[in-house]
């Protein structure tokens, strides 16, 4: 081999499957069981729900900013900003709207508990989201590294 030599290097990824279903506070991330302080609601035609177990289960942290009314989201090289009432988001610095649709999905307090767009967060997270409308279940997948 002349002094020559080979490295074999190997990427492994981890997949991370949420299962959610509307009116109901009970999920699963990867086959076991977890429990929502609020179930996801349906409202203006999108899926809401408190944002933080689902964030912490994909391996990203949430933060709240009370005087602003700012939840922050980060997880890898993203970070999201939603505030409460507002139809646009900052994603890495840039002003996103959070349905371009539908300009009246914005993050809300409902009962004391903050309320956050599903599909914007977690598609901005890099995840993928399949909704099923017969079982009103959905379905997270993120390709983790």
């Amino acid at each position: 081999m002349n002094g020559s030599f080979y490295t074999n290097s190997v990427v492994t990824t981890r997949s991370i499957i949420l299962l959610l279903r509307i009116g109901d506070p009970n999920f699963s991330v990867n086959g076991v069981s977890n429990t929502l302080d609020s179930p996801p609601i349906i409202k203006n035609g999108r899926t809401l729900l408190p944002i933080r177990p689902v964030v912490e289960a994909l391996g990203g942290t949430v933060g709240w900013d009370g005087t602003e009314k700012k939840v922050t989201v980060t997880l890898g090289s993203t970070t999201i900003e939603l505030w409460i009432s507002k139809n646009t988001a900052r994603v890495n610095g840039t002003n996103t709207p959070i349905d371009s649709t539908n300009p009246k999905v914005v993050p809300e307090i409902i009962n004391g508990r903050t309320m956050l767009p599903l599909r914007f967060v977690t598609e901005n997270l890099g995840c993928q989201l399949q909704w099923d409308p017969n079982t009103k279940t959905i379905t997270i997948t993120y390709q983790g590294v």
